[in-house]
């Protein structure tokens, strides 16, 4: 095979090819360039929504696909169930397809319901944008007159010398705008009239689609209920003509005809249903390539319509700096006259306001703010400025660095090329001497003894001439043999120069090659030095018009949180119609910011029971006391009767302001009835009055009647005693104020989110990371939620939000008033230990977010909870999206937007399994992303320098960490005695009181009136998202690992919740992660609440003040089953929420003895809560006392094969255990555990038969 040369021109070939990609790019930005950026955008957002339109295809095609497994499975359990059935009975086989049937156009019915919903929704919206629009283009702005920072597109308008010096400005002519608003105007009306069409023309097609399904269902249930009176028909015909013995050969024939038709039913239903599964996944696979292909193809799009978006930037920058200064400078100028004349009219106005409004003690705040702030900023800035000089300082020693690095490299080449050389004069030598050896066959350590041995010759005998000869013959051969070395010698050292020099040519050709691949870089580098650069001078152009929004949008906050805005109070006519003018007084004059409040009695009526309480034929003489706000009681006149009138009206003059309003909104007026005896009196009956309808739509005026409750201080056991007619009227209605109330709420609810500071440092961080390198830092962010409604649908809720990670403290966020879309903004870090432990628990458990309503009545109820599946963050991979939330009765309600990542790269332990990408990822990363901002996302969410260092490098010191809790209870064991009264003997161990385990971090000071009990006891949600199934809009990503889990819990390891003193019914439930794989060697006990009555003894015992619960079974240690904490004593009817659960492991043989020993005939079977109170601190010489106790029987669950789950039980007393005094809820889980011990039992005793 021949082999001719060829020239190399792949480098060659390489340049052209990248040249010739440059100019397609430059061609295609040129094409891009000439088009339309309106249209850019519009093919932009059409590729957006037919991706979206994919997706929600494939999301709808999943759920086919599941629905026909399900459908599979049941096909499959009919045949089995159809096999084990005997021939004789009867079968139901064919109701299973109607019902199937009727199951999916129940499903298709809901679907339209639900696409009919959001049509109507779209209509609405497109209406909305209709008027506003026409709204928009008809009504002139008050700042017409203000040229905007930035290019809007519309053409500037020429001020006038007539209206310069013009005060005011009438309303000017609507059609001198610009021409290009109305064609953009009707373009949106177009769009928005197909839009409309559209709508319509599908509600129609789904109407009729909706009639026709209900057709088809009622048809189907006509021939469903034929079939059946044909078969029965059927039956009965069999059944007359059939008698005997034929009769039963008869019904089996039926019978096997019946099965087999079933039968090959069923198998024809299975080869749909199989190929029904085919094509769906074979259209899911080629709907995955599309949808991977419109991706690329986005990206594309996107990044072509971000270079047209910097090559349009930059041309307008030019266009601004070429043509615009002039015009700007007088723009400038006018505005700023305009803004003097402004400013001095607000600074008038402002001393006005702030003389009223403001006081010195709110200035000096102010004040010290200001400074604080100044101080803050220059604080900033001297960081900045250090940073910057580190920065400088760095970059010089990288250049040194640098220089000394090529000096080396430099050095370390020259040296290499003297070792090469050395290197090549020893080969010689050394093969020289190997070819001599191999021709002469004589070693050098011959060589040298025969020289040796010679010289003594010559020493010893005289000089012989003939070996002289010899010698010169020999020297002449070796003289001879050597040049012809030398030659060949000569001849491979000219082939190794020439290959040299090949080598060297195409060395130069190499390096040739490369210096002009170099200028190439070179030049592309200075292309995007200086692209990078103006992108660098647009952004903080825009950066500039961000902060200057933000400084406006943050004085219209403080204008309506501080009240510096003002507002007209349109007047309101004082007549009332309703009323009598004899109960008008005279006028009363009122200052300015007063407002007069009448309340009037009018009459009372007694029920039966009441009047039963006053006696037969008796008048008594009663009289009403009207609590107000803090003016001091009114009282009525004495009236004698059993159907008094008092026709009294109290009036009270009130300072409109936050305190007033806020008592009309949450307080209640009390007016309480009192009967005279004698010279005394007594209260009997008292009755609460809302006035927050009084603000809220009644124009002013109250009127109605009350329940009179009979009261609890005279033993009254009556309930309600009666009612009384009343009227309460404001002189000027507040709606307004109200409104301005809820506004400025809000407005200081997000001015606090932005002033939020936190007091850790970086050095912290760094101290913390160099003591510890395990530690990471998570840092959990809530930043906003939506469409969140409250329990009752007439009001705005106050939001906030209360969560547990992990063995901290609970977290809550501040309170969001009068807001269905509350911005949190709030963000938190945790310092926490890379361990086994918490490796378990993000890949077992999930994250609860609670969100409650500060104004709701119920304090244990909540609003809304997200659960948030923490399994990605065990892979290293950060959680972002927007989750749903549901409320208490597991409907839909709004959604929130969470961020979880890591500051550092989680490294699992060894024990953990890791995925090789993970194990590459296992050096610690600084850089943070940036949290892009949501689009409603307010400007609490724009962070400033030193917040966003704090975001990063936040950490907390080792004494901060709350380490868990290795000890099974931290209250101490106590002696108790069960005769109800407390002991006084100092023989024995004392009580210490329990241990204070009240670490908890807030953020806001007013969350202490937050009353909260609630309990993450969603086993089903945990295993759910241990399988991977996550919520619809997460963003997270990771493969899922279950982990290996004991089936065995100690008792010793119950979790450990934490409790608040400050309530006596608020106690906090870690979420840890529960074993939900217990088998038959696991017993579990909880205690989730108590409440006792007004019979039980320990109400009326000073000496107790705390009340835990302990239960006795088998012989485990009483401080390993009682309730961790004592709860403060309350009032009678108090739910005491402990929330305990452990799980006791009944492995040990001597454990499966007692417990078998427990539900034997001898023993009574049953499990023991005992009610235990506890002393105060103060007195350790008291002992606890046991004032009750419930039982639940074991025998009797073994019997009903039923575990008891959150059951409640009544609670008896130790002295009568006949007198109920409470009830308990509670969980005993046995049934399992007493099967498997009276199985192996009766094996025994089967064995030893």
């Amino acid at each position: 095979m021949d082999i001719t040369p060829a020239r190399d021109t792949s480098i060659t070939s390489g340049l052209d090819q990248s040249q010739g990609q440059a100019k397609r790019i430059s061609n295609e930005r040129q094409m891009i360039a000439k088009l339309d950026p309106l249209e850019l955008q519009d093919r932009y957002l059409r590729l957006y929504d037919d991706h979206l339109v994919l997706k929600q295809h494939a999301r709808k095609q999943e759920d086919k696909i599941k629905k026909l497994a399900t459908k599979l499975t049941k096909v499959i359990e009919d045949k089995k169930r159809s096999d084990a059935i005997p021939l004789g009975a009867k079968l139901g086989a064919r109701e299973t397809e109607t019902e199937n049937l009727l199951e999916e156009y129940r499903n298709k019915i809901s679907q339209l319901s639900e696409q009919n919903k959001l049509l109507k929704q779209r209509i609405v919206v497109a209406h909305q944008q209709l008027q506003a629009a026409q709204q928009m283009k008809k009504s002139p702005t008050m700042y017409d007159n203000v040229t905007s920072r930035i290019d809007t597109g519309q053409p500037k308008r020429m001020p006038s010398p007539l209206l310069h010096n013009l005060r005011v400005i009438g309303p000017r002519d609507s059609s001198r705008t610009s021409g290009t608003t109305p064609r953009i105007n009707s373009a949106l009306i177009e769009d928005a009239r197909m839009a409309n069409k559209q709508l319509e023309e599908s509600l129609e097609k789904a109407n009729q689609q909706l009639s026709a399904n209900e057709q088809l269902i009622e048809s189907l249930r006509q021939q469903l209920q034929q079939r059946d009176n044909e078969y029965e028909q059927n039956l009965l015909r069999l059944k007359a003509q059939t008698g005997g013995d034929s009769r039963t050969n008869l019904q089996e024939n039926i019978d096997m005809i019946r099965l087999q038709r079933d039968l090959r039913d069923k198998s024809d239903e299975l080869r749909r249903l199989q190929t029904q599964c085919t094509n769906f996944e074979s259209q899911n696979r080629s709907l995955q390539v599309t949808n991977a292909e419109l991706l690329k193809e986005i990206d594309r799009l996107d990044r072509q319509i971000k270079d047209e978006q910097q090559r349009a930037m930059q041309l307008r920058t030019e266009l601004r700096t070429g043509s615009r200064s002039n015009t700007v400078i007088q723009e400038l100028n006018a505005q700023i006259e305009d803004f003097r004349r402004e400013c001095e009219v607000l600074k008038e106005a402002n001393t006005k306001l702030v003389s009223s409004a403001f006081n010195g003690d709110r200035e000096r705040e102010f004040r010290e703010k200001e400074r604080a702030l100044k101080l803050q900023i220059a604080q900033l800035e001297a960081t900045i400025k250090a940073d910057l000089g580190e920065r400088g300082t760095l970059l010089d020693r990288l250049t040194l660095e640098k220089d000394t690095n090529r000096k080396t490299d430099e050095e370390q080449r020259t040296m290499h090329l003297k070792y090469l050389e050395m290197k090549e004069k020893h080969d010689d030598l050394a093969e020289k001497m190997r070819f001599f050896e191999k021709e002469s066959g004589i070693d050098m350590k011959e060589i040298e003894e025969a020289l040796i041995i010679l010289r003594q010759r010559k020493q010893r005998q005289e000089p012989n001439f003939d070996f002289l000869q010899k010698v010169d013959d020999e020297k002449a051969q070796n003289l001879n043999r050597r040049v012809l070395d030398l030659e060949s010698q000569l001849a491979e050292t000219y082939n190794e120069l020439e290959k040299t020099r090949n080598l060297l040519f195409m060395q130069y050709k190499i390096n040739r090659d490369y210096k002009l691949e170099v200028d190439c870089v070179q030049k592309k580098m200075d292309e995007n030095h200086a692209e990078y650069s103006s992108r660098i001078l647009d952004s903080g152009q825009l950066l500039d018009i961000r902060a200057d929004r933000i400084r406006k949008l943050e004085k219209a906050l403080q204008d309506v949180a501080y009240g510096t805005r003002p507002y007209r109070v349109s007047s309101q006519p004082i007549t009332d119609e309703n009323l009598d003018n004899n109960l008008i007084e005279e006028a009363i004059e009122l200052e300015r910011g007063q407002n007069l409040i009448e309340i009037h009695i009018s009459r009372a009526s007694f029920n039966e029971r009441a009047l039963e309480f006053f006696g037969k034929n008796i008048e008594p003489s009663t009289f009403c006391s009207i609590e107000f706000f803090e003016h001091e009681l009114q009282m009525t006149p004495i009236v004698k009767g059993r159907t008094p009138e008092y026709n009294f009206t109290a009036q009270y003059i009130v300072n409109v302001d936050d305190f007033l309003l806020y008592y009309l909104q949450k307080e209640y007026t009390i007016i309480e009835l009192h009967q005279t005896v004698g010279q005394s009196f007594q209260t009997i009956a008292a009755c609460k009055l809302s006035l927050k309808q009084l603000i809220e739509g009644t124009q002013g005026r109250l009127h109605g009647s009350a329940k009179l409750i009979a009261s609890h201080q005279n033993n009254l056991d009556i309930g309600t005693f009666g009612a009384i007619e009343y009227w309460i009227r404001l002189r000027v209605p507040m709606e307004q104020a109200f409104r301005l109330l809820k506004e400025k709420m809000k407005a200081q609810g997000y001015l606090v989110t932005t002033s939020r500071q936190s007091t850790k440092t970086s050095d912290d961080i760094e101290q913390q990371r160099e003591m510890n390198p395990n530690m990471n830092e998570l840092t959990i962010a809530i930043l906003n939620c939506a469409n969140v409604k409250a329990a009752t649908p007439d009001r705005q809720p106050d939001l906030y939000c209360i969560y547990k990670f992990y063995d901290f403290a609970d977290h809550d966020t501040l309170t969001i008033p009068s807001s269905n879309n509350p911005n949190f903004d709030d963000r938190t870090q945790y310092p926490i230990p890379m361990d086994a432990d918490l490796d378990r628990y993000l890949k077992q458990s999930q994250l609860t977010i609670f969100v409650f309503d500060d104004r709701d009545q119920k304090a244990d109820r909540y609003v809304a909870r997200a659960d948030i599946p923490l399994i990605s963050l065990s892979h290293d991979n950060p959680i972002r999206g927007t989750f749903d939330m549901h409320n208490d009765q597991g409907e839909s309600n709004g959604t929130m937007d969470v961020t979880l990542k890591w500051t550092y790269s989680y490294l699992p332990p060894s024990s953990s399994t890791r995925t090789p990408a993970q194990r590459l990822k296992s050096t610690p990363t600084n850089e943070r992303e940036p949290l892009a901002l949501l689009p409603d996302e307010s400007i609490s969410g724009h962070k400033t320098i030193a917040e966003r260092q704090r975001e990063m490098n936040v950490r907390l010191t080792p004494h901060d960490v709350l380490e868990p809790d290795h000890e099974p209870r931290p209250r101490p064991g106590l002696p108790r005695n069960s005769s109800g009264l407390p002991s006084s003997s100092s023989s024995q161990p004392v009580r210490n009181g329990h241990q204070n385990y009240r670490q908890r971090t807030s953020s806001n000071a007013s969350s202490q009136s937050k009353r909260v009990s609630f309990d993450n006891r969603d086993d089903d949600a945990s295993t759910r998202y241990q399988n991977g199934d996550h919520p619809v809009h997460s963003e997270t990503s990771g493969t899922v690992s279950p982990g290996s889990s004991d089936d065995v819990v100690n008792p010793s390891n119950a979790t450990t919740p934490y409790v608040d003193d400050s309530e006596p019914d608020i106690i906090y439930q870690p979420s840890m992660s529960r074993n939900t794989k217990k088998g038959d060697d696991v017993v579990t006990i909880g205690v989730h609440d108590l409440i006792l009555t007004d019979r039980c003894s320990v109400f009326d015992d000073e000496n107790c003040e705390k009340v835990f619960v302990s239960v006795e079974f088998l012989d485990y240690p009483a401080e390993d089953l009682e309730t961790p904490y004592a709860l403060v004593k309350g009032t009678p009817n108090t739910k005491y929420s402990f929330n305990f659960q452990t799980d006791c492991s009944v492995r040990d043989q001597s454990k499966k003895q007692q417990l078998a020993e427990l539900v034997e005939p001898k023993s009574s079977g049953e499990i023991k809560f005992v009610v235990v109170a506890e002393p105060p601190e103060d007195q350790p010489s008291l002992d606890c006392v046991d004032i009750g106790v419930a039982t639940v029987n074991a025998k009797q669950l073994l019997h009903n094969q039923t575990d008891l789950i959150e059951e409640r039980v009544d609670v008896y007393g130790m002295d009568d255990q006949t007198e109920v005094i409470g009830n308990m809820n509670v969980t005993v889980s046995i049934v399992q555990a007493l099967n498997k011990v009276t199985r192996q039992g009766q094996n025994i005793r089967r064995i030893q038969t």
